[in-house]
């Protein structure tokens, strides 16, 4: 492995830091530093802060202490762990690596990852770890192995061996002292291009659980690790974990849309992120929610244009989807403003984003300053049951703020389930008849209404519908109007020459 001159000085500067870090207690006798050891040994979360105070500073978090718990566990063990970008997976397990081997619970470590040089990688961090955290050293003895040193493979002082295997790459004969691999991490070992090819997939998989697995005694305490996020339906972290004695998926945000991790990050930290990634990238990355674009509302049905005058329009109608759980709290909100004309449906104007209830009632505000540049006005409505609540309370509070009121109505629909709904109008894109103000392309919001469109699947959690359920609420709207303000048809009638 070729090793450059600033990697070189990278990690000099690792090395350097995790000395400074690791600083020892001088005074301490023989007998002091065996009672301390021994207590530390029992408790993997003193031992772990204790030695990797750099990356321990927060609270171990609940889905920590139960991967503990099964990395612990006696016997066989076959564990995977589907965690989100930026949860400490890697990390954690190469600490508790760490653990496993000065306290003797395994001997013989296969570190896998997607090519050798991440293996590589991840297996120097624990070699530096021998090399230089002064608690270790102080504790344990010097580890470094002189001639059992390498990349690829080293060999503690303890008869502790770490070897680095690539993907694909042959683990047969991986034996330190005829002793098979005791324990084997996969970590991160999916990649976007293979996923895509079915072939390949089954191909790694095959190699995964007859080269790679195949490495354990059969009568022997083997653990066996798979770490990753979802990328994609059908992926290698998901087959492992179909097949694990023990498995959990850990996304950033629960099911109540709060942080799986709160003694890390606030909610507004997690919100940032997947806002600026984009729903389809935030759902694969942090919510291990791989999504394929344009299941019904396919990317090719897209159209857009200039619109033209908006006086010229039949109908000009806005529709709110506030989508709001705690009045205190930001959430995904919508508004839309659709204009009918020629027999198309014009998406003129979208407000589509985490606001609060403040913001969204300013919007109204902006859009009728819109209408009002441009010697028009439009119908405003919003779902009844929002509007009974809100009408006295934030929108008057609003009114006073602005001097005027918002005319905007309630929508008394009983509404049909939503999927159902926001499905039933992909047929104005099938054919044609839905434009999206080209004018508009650039605007944040447009595009984050189309990405909410091409995203959506029936039945899919996590995936954000506010424009598109707004979207779907101004055309039936529309719809309506025209259809009341239709003329009865009156005519002569005719007996008819049939008899019955």
């Amino acid at each position: 492995m070729r090793i450059f001159k600033q990697e070189l000085v990278n990690w000099e500067k690792f090395v350097k830091e995790l000395e400074r870090n690791t600083p020892v207690e001088l005074n301490e006798n023989t007998t002091e530093k065996l009672q301390r050891k021994n207590l530390m040994e029992a408790d993997w979360q003193q031992w772990l802060k204790y030695y990797f105070p750099q990356y321990c500073a927060k609270p171990f978090t609940k889905w920590q202490k139960k991967y503990a718990a099964a990395l612990l566990k006696s016997g066989k063990n076959f564990i995977t762990r589907k965690v989100f970008r930026g949860g400490a997976k890697t990390t954690f397990t190469q600490m508790f690596v760490v653990y496993l081997i000065m306290t003797k619970r395994k001997r013989n470590i296969l570190w896998v990852s997607k090519n050798q040089d991440a293996a590589i990688e991840m297996i120097r961090v624990l070699r530096l770890q021998f090399e230089g955290n002064q608690r270790l050293i102080n504790d344990y003895g010097d580890q470094k192995n002189i001639g059992a040193w390498g990349d690829e493979k080293f060999v503690t002082r303890n008869g502790a061996s770490v070897r680095a295997i690539g993907k694909g790459q042959s683990p047969r004969g991986a034996k330190e002292e005829e002793a098979r691999p005791d324990c084997i991490v996969c970590d991160d070992c999916d990649d976007d291009e293979e996923v895509r090819n079915k072939s390949r997939l089954d191909n790694t998989y095959d190699w995964v659980m007859g080269a790679l697995f195949g490495c354990f005694s059969v009568n022997g305490d083997n653990l066996f690790v798979g770490l990753g996020n979802k990328i994609a339906p059908d992926c290698l972290i998901e087959r492992l974990s179909l097949i694990a004695d023990d498995s959990e998926t850990i996304n950033l945000l629960n099911s109540k849309g709060q942080p799986t991790c709160p003694e890390w990050f606030t909610l507004n930290d997690c919100l940032y992120m997947m806002e600026k990634m984009g729903t389809r990238l935030a759902q694969r990355e942090y919510q291990n929610n791989p999504i394929t674009e344009g299941k019904v509302f396919k990317t090719e049905w897209f159209q857009e244009k200039d619109m033209p005058n908006l006086q010229g329009y039949t109908i000009l109608l806005s529709y709110l989807d506030p989508s709001f759980k705690n009045r205190k709290n930001a959430d995904h909100k919508a508004l839309v403003l659709i204009g009918l004309k020629g027999g198309e449906v014009h998406i003129i104007k979208t407000w589509c984003n985490v606001a609060t209830i403040h913001e969204m009632v300013l919007w109204h505000y902006e859009l009728d300053e819109y209408c009002k540049q441009r010697n028009v006005t439009c119908e405003m409505w919003m779902e009844e049951v929002f509007l009974q609540d809100l009408l006295y309370e934030d929108f008057n509070q609003v009114a006073k703020e602005k001097g005027y009121p918002i005319p905007i109505r309630g929508d008394k629909r009983k509404k049909p389930d939503k999927d159902a709904r926001i499905e039933s109008i992909s047929g104005y894109f099938e054919r044609g008849q839905l434009y999206f103000n080209g004018l508009e392309a650039a605007n944040h919001h447009m595009i984050r209404l189309k990405e909410q469109f091409q995203l959506f699947e029936p039945g899919s959690n996590g995936i954000k519908k506010d424009g598109p359920d707004a979207t779907e609420g101004a055309i039936f709207k529309a719809k309506e109007k025209i259809f009341i303000n239709q003329p009865a048809v009156i005519g002569i009638r005719t007996r008819s020459k049939n008899t019955y």
